[in-house]
């Protein structure tokens, strides 16, 4: 976890979340769209998510940042945030060795209901302009590329084509 901002979110908030609703939710779903780079199915499982779980208090980038990491986190697979890649830092990164493949998550807040396709648009740019993927083209070979942006309970993802 990258700052105290972010730990304490994910230690308040995250944490307690899947200690109570986590257990229940079945989340193959979601990792099988993450790794087969299906953005529309990551999408409807999150706004699931969204709606069962957050606060209307909780509507800032970085908790939405510790939300994603913490539910990436079940996935079995290695999960890193705010490393450095590229030409900047990735928001978040997940690791499936044994498939060898990697997942790139940027993740933007949208002001409005309408922001959202525009600022999934931005992660998307930011990946490609800061070249997050190039880290990983020689140890994986699949490498996805997702924008996923947020707004109060709602979220889009969209992924960079290969």
């Amino acid at each position: 976890i990258p700052n105290e901002e972010i730990r304490e979110i994910f230690e308040t908030t995250v944490k307690k979340w899947f200690a109570d609703s986590a257990k229940i939710w079945n989340r193959s779903r979601l990792f099988e769209a993450v790794w087969s780079g299906n953005a529309e199915i990551i999408t409807e499982e999150m706004a699931k998510l969204l709606r069962k779980t957050i606060s209307y208090h909780d509507y800032k980038e970085d908790f939405y940042h510790a939300f994603l990491a913490g539910i990436l986190a079940g996935t079995g697979c290695a999960v890193k945030s705010n490393r450095e890649h590229g030409e900047g830092r990735s928001d978040v990164v997940v690791y499936n060795m044994e498939k060898r493949q990697v997942a790139i998550f940027e993740v933007k807040y949208a002001k409005t209901l309408d922001g959202l396709e525009t600022s999934c648009d931005a992660a998307l740019q930011q990946i490609e302009e800061r070249q997050y993927a190039k880290d990983f083209a020689d140890d994986y070979d699949d490498i996805l590329c997702y924008g996923i942006a947020f707004y109060k309970k709602r979220c889009l993802v969209k992924r960079e084509p290969n």
